[in-house]
C-alpha cells in the first residue's frame, strides 16, 4: 500500500476534516507517524507528548520575550502536529480506545486553556501598566475561538447527520457507550475501563449534546448546497485559530490574533450564519416545490 493510500486511511471523514488539517498538519504527522510506525507508540503516549509540548509552549510563552514567544509558537506547532498523531495511529492499527479519545478531548482543551493564558501572562510582562494592556485582548480573542469552534462543530455534526442519512447517530453513539457501560459493569470489568467508559460518556453528552437532530431537508440536497458552507465555516475553524496564534507568536504580534480572532472572525461568522439562512430557505422553497 503507497502512502497515499495510507494517509487516507489514517483520516477521519474527509468532509470532517478542515482543509488546513488535510493539507499542512496531518501531512506533517503522517511523516511522523510513519517514521516512528514501527515502535510501540500507542496513541496515547502521542496524546501524551503533546500535552508536554503543550505545556513547554506555555512555559515559554510566560517568559514573556520576542524569543521566548517564538520557541512557544514552535512547541504549539509540535503540539498541533502531535495532536493529529493519537488519531492517525489508532485508525492504522485499529487499538483506538474510549480511554484514549477522552485522553484526546482532554488534552485539546487544557493546552488550549494554557497557551492562551500563558500568552495573556506573558505580554502583561511587555507592556507598562499605564498603557492599554494587549493581553486583555488575547483574553478576548480566547473567548471568541470559543464561540467559533462550538459554530463550527454545530454545523459540521449538522452536516455529517445528513450525510449519513441519520440525524440521531450522535445520539445513538452515546446510547451505545451507556449499552457498553452497563455491559462493563455486570461483568465485573476492570474498574480502569469503567472509569475511562463513565468519563468518555460524559465527555461526549457534554460536548455533544442529548438531542436528536430531525432531517427536515432532503440529505443529498443538503449536502450538495452544504458542502462549500462547511468548508467556509473552517476559516474559524480550530486549525486556522492555531495558525493565526503561531504567527501572532512568532511576530510578537497579539494585534494579529484579535484582529482575526474578534473583527475577522465575528463577521465571518454573522456572513455565515446569514448564509446558512440562505441555504435553508432554497432548501425549504425545493422542498415545498
Amino acid at each position: 500500500m503507497n502512502w497515499l493510500k495510507e494517509y487516507k486511511l489514517s483520516l477521519k471523514n474527509l468532509h470532517a476534516e478542515e482543509p488546513l488539517d488535510v493539507y499542512f498538519y496531518r501531512p506533517l504527522a503522517f511523516i511522523v507517524v510513519k517514521t516512528f510506525y514501527s515502535l510501540p507508540i500507542t496513541p496515547n503516549q502521542y496524546s501524551l507528548l503533546a500535552l508536554l509540548s503543550g505545556i513547554a509552549s506555555g512555559y515559554n510563552l510566560l517568559k514573556g520575550t520576542s524569543q521566548s514567544f517564538k520557541w512557544g509558537a514552535f512547541y504549539f506547532l509540535l503540539f498541533a502536529i502531535l495532536d493529529c498523531c493519537d488519531g492517525m495511529v489508532a485508525r492504522l492499527k485499529k487499538n483506538g480506545t474510549e480511554f484514549g479519545r477522552l485522553i484526546d478531548g482532554v488534552v485539546d482543551y487544557t493546552v488550549n486553556v494554557i497557551v492562551y493564558v500563558t500568552l495573556a501572562l506573558g505580554l502583561k510582562k511587555q507592556y507598562s501598566p499605564d498603557l492599554f494592556q494587549p493581553w486583555l485582548l488575547v483574553i478576548v480573542a480566547g473567548v471568541s475561538k470559543a464561540i467559533h469552534s462550538i459554530s463550527y462543530d454545530h454545523y459540521l455534526t449538522e452536516y455529517l447527520s445528513y450525510e449519513k442519512g441519520d440525524g440521531g447517530f450522535v445520539v445513538r453513539e452515546i446510547e451505545d457507550l451507556r449499552g457498553r457501560l452497563d455491559e462493563s459493569e455486570k461483568s465485573n470489568a476492570s474498574y480502569i475501563r469503567r472509569l475511562a467508559l463513565k468519563l468518555y460518556l460524559g465527555y461526549s453528552s457534554i460536548q455533544a449534546g442529548n438531542q436528536e437532530r430531525i432531517l427536515v431537508f432532503n440529505p443529498r440536497l443538503y449536502c450538495e448546497k452544504n458542502l462549500r458552507a462547511l468548508k467556509m465555516w473552517s476559516f474559524v475553524g480550530p486549525a486556522v485559530h492555531i495558525s493565526v496564534l503561531i504567527i501572532s507568536c512568532i511576530l510578537n504580534e497579539p494585534y494579529l490574533l484579535f484582529f482575526y480572532s474578534v473583527v475577522f472572525g465575528s463577521l465571518w461568522l454573522i456572513m455565515m450564519f446569514i448564509y446558512q439562512f440562505k441555504i435553508n430557505q432554497e432548501l425549504s422553497e425545493e422542498k415545498a416545490a
